[in-house]
């Protein structure tokens, strides 16, 4: 696996530590590889058609993934 160095902004980097702690993940890199994952899966499924929503309290909102 290749090593790759980031520089990210300080909030960028207390959201990163806030979802690790969140997802109990063990480090910054996890969270990014996690984030990563999803984004993929949820633009093969917009580019296959399909609509992306959160629902909640019986109210739905479609999401854009740009």
């Amino acid at each position: 696996m290749a090593a790759t160095t980031f520089t990210f902004a300080p909030k960028l980097v207390q959201m990163i530590d806030t979802l690790r702690e969140d997802m109990h993940a063990g480090s910054r890199s996890e969270v990014l590889r996690r984030a990563l994952a999803l984004l993929k899966l949820l633009k093969d499924a917009e580019k296959n058609g399909a609509e992306i929503l959160l629902k909640k309290d019986g109210t739905e909102q479609r999401v854009i993934i740009s």
